[in-house]
């Protein structure tokens, strides 16, 4: 099982409505991201501003942007109404095809 202490940092996130909020990672992306296989069910805590951490479900995904090479990203189960702040950290907690 890889392992999941690397930190997640948000380069960019991108609310898509209707299925959550899809975050990329920022250079050097955390090596347990390629190691899973897409789709995998992560639990992830997710820091909010003048609130305990928040728990979700976040899913590993695959995209192409602006011609650039796939990438892998997480789609999470969160939809706010902004996206997340570049910088902002993810802190992974377990993976598992059950947590969906």
């Amino acid at each position: 099982m890889p392992d999941l202490s690397a930190p997640f940092i948000i380069e960019a996130s991108v609310r898509l409505p209707g299925l959550g909020l899809l975050v990329l990672p920022a250079a050097p992306a955390p090596g347990w991201l390629a190691t899973y296989e897409l789709h995998t069910a992560l639990a992830i805590s997710l820091p909010v501003i003048a609130l305990s951490p928040q728990s979700v479900i976040g899913t590993i995904e695959e995209i192409t942007r602006n011609g650039q090479l796939t990438e892998r990203a997480l789609l999470l189960d969160f939809d706010p109404d902004n996206s997340l702040a570049v910088g902002t950290r993810l802190q992974v907690s377990e993976a598992s095809l059950d947590l969906m």
